[in-house]
């Protein structure tokens, strides 16, 4: 497994579902940049409609910035932001 001896596995909210398949397909096209392009497009208006349902955005930055690296260092951070009081209040299912 030369390259991912950093990488970590955390467990995202359901709410991030969509944000998720979203930055594996942005990993996964490579060097097409139009599609890249498309979904880098579709992510922000996820991140927009989250926010405007009420979900934090701190949480929603986490989130993203855990998805992008899939590093350990993000994903301590991802815990620690979801760990906060808003995400307890909120109960969106997806």
């Amino acid at each position: 497994m030369f390259g991912f001896h950093n990488r970590s596995v955390a467990d995202l909210p359901p709410w991030s579902n969509a944000l998720n398949n979203y930055y594996w397909r942005v990993r996964v096209e490579g060097r097409n940049k139009t599609t890249r392009r498309k979904f880098y497009r579709l992510i922000r208006a996820e991140r927009l409609r989250l926010v405007e349902l009420g979900v934090d955005a701190a949480q929603i930055n986490a989130v993203c910035k855990y998805l992008v690296s899939m590093k350990q260092v993000n994903a301590d951070r991802l815990h620690v932001a979801l760990q906060s009081e808003k995400c307890d209040e909120l109960n969106l299912r997806y």
